[in-house]
């Protein structure tokens, strides 16, 4: 089981993003939801706490990774999973850490991203 977290979940596709946050909330986690960058900075700015960032690499009005700089302003070492249904939209920009920085391709499973979140929270606690 994940311990309480708080996870803010970035992704545009309605369906895949309310399945999502769904699958987290009953695992435990708090998820605050934004469909896009706009909504994702704000929350971003006003957020007490965030404990991982699940981003879709392609949103309406720019892209996940936009969002990790003003995010790891405030939490350094916040965990990142990218989400993407474009393979090809597999960025080198990431860290590199797996303990900081994941890609999932899309289709995914939901336990997937758990199992991630899961591992990345509990590697940055150590």
């Amino acid at each position: 089981m994940v311990p309480s977290l708080t996870v803010l979940l970035i992704e545009d596709d309605f369906l895949i993003r309310t399945c999502l946050a769904e699958f987290l909330l009953d695992s435990g986690l708090t998820v605050r939801e934004a469909d896009n960058c706009t909504e994702a900075r704000a929350i971003i700015g006003a957020e007490p706490r965030l404990d991982a960032l699940v981003a879709d690499m392609t949103l309406p009005d720019g892209d996940g990774m936009s969002l990790v700089n003003p995010a790891r302003e405030r939490w350094p070492n916040l965990p990142v999973i990218y989400i993407s249904g474009h393979g090809d939209l597999r960025r080198d920009e990431t860290s590199g850490d797996p303990a900081r920085d994941r890609f999932i391709s899309k289709p995914y499973t939901l336990a997937s991203i758990l199992e991630a979140l899961q591992d990345m929270t509990s590697t940055a606690s150590d």
